[in-house]
């Protein structure tokens, strides 16, 4: 019933999201754009994906060595973080996240929790970035918003500093917890607090790194749709875009992603007009390549994970 309840919010929010676009945004001008698209500048973008994958899988990897004390490489989880985003593209609920570290679980024989525990914290240092990085975007473009966004990446170093206090975590664990979801939490928080802060700071730059691909595909599309953007418009929209992922929407993050991207592309001092159809076409491809990879690798997976049965009491 809560599976249920989640995909319904999620539905509700898109259709939100959609009647809000299309009350707020000249759609003839839009299909106008989109109708002179130059199909062959797209194909570059196939490159920074798998590139952007793969910085985002070294990422991962750097986390887990520390928390899970297993030496993993990037080609050794790429396939897990491309089940993950295929999840995520299907199903509500961000539930690509739980896909993902049960697949390295159970592969790498670990407890789940110490991969839930990389996962929580490269969410949490992706948000950092993100956030560092449309404020510094915001603040070339002379928008006021930049000021809001510094302040986000700030409160979010605090809480990844206070998640690396795991002793004084532990003591907040209510007495009546269970004894096995109590050393599940407990184990989780000293496998966060054993991650090093250099560690987290190569997570951080890697993040970076990552967004800025997302910078480069949103530049690609434009110049498809025949659309000149300054750059650091492109990373507002791109960044956009990420944050509106974070809402609950229907499968693919629909109209969810465009709304995020016009709303910080407009406080970049883009026009809707011109945000929206570079919006569109570029979550085309980001959900449609990343969402074929993770259905591939799911298959060679075998039954490592199962869609009808992601839960974190699965992994045990």
């Amino acid at each position: 019933m809560a599976r249920w309840r989640s995909a319904l919010l999620g539905i509700v929010i898109s259709v939100l999201a959609a009647a809000l676009l299309v009350a707020t945004t000249n759609l003839g001008e839009v299909v106008g754009r989109l109708q002179r698209a130059e199909i062959l500048w797209l194909a570059p973008g196939l490159l920074v994906l798998a590139a952007q994958a793969w910085v985002r899988a070294a990422r991962w990897a750097s986390l887990l060595r520390a928390s899970v004390g297993a030496a993993l490489r990037a080609g050794q989880v790429v396939d897990a973080m491309l089940v993950g985003y295929f999840v995520n593209a299907v199903m509500p609920g961000r539930l690509g996240e739980v896909a993902r570290a049960l697949v390295v679980s159970r592969r790498e024989s670990v407890a789940f929790s110490r991969v839930a525990a990389s996962v929580v914290l490269e969410r949490a240092v992706d948000v950092l970035a993100l956030a560092t990085l449309a404020s510094v975007a915001l603040a070339v473009s002379g928008s006021d918003w930049a000021i809001p966004f510094a302040g986000l990446a700030v409160v979010i170093a605090g809480i990844v500093g206070l998640g690396r206090r795991a002793p004084v975590l532990e003591r907040l664990v209510p007495q009546r917890t269970p004894t096995r979801l109590a050393d599940g939490i407990r184990e989780f928080l000293r496998s966060v607090a054993a991650i090093p802060p250099r560690v987290i700071a190569g997570a951080a730059a890697l993040s970076a790194v990552a967004w800025l691909a997302d910078t480069m595909l949103v530049l690609l599309v434009s110049r498809a749709l025949q659309l000149e953007i300054p750059v650091a418009a492109a990373v507002a929209i791109g960044l956009g875009g990420a944050l509106g992922t974070a809402l609950p929407a229907a499968p693919g993050y629909l109209a969810t992603y465009e709304l995020g991207a016009v709303a910080l592309g407009s406080f970049a001092g883009v026009p809707r007009e011109t945000v929206l159809p570079l919006a569109i076409v570029t979550h085309l491809i980001g959900v449609t390549v990343l969402a074929a990879a993770g259905a591939a690798a799911l298959g060679r997976l075998g039954g490592l994970v199962r869609l009808d049965a992601m839960t974190p009491r699965s992994a045990a």
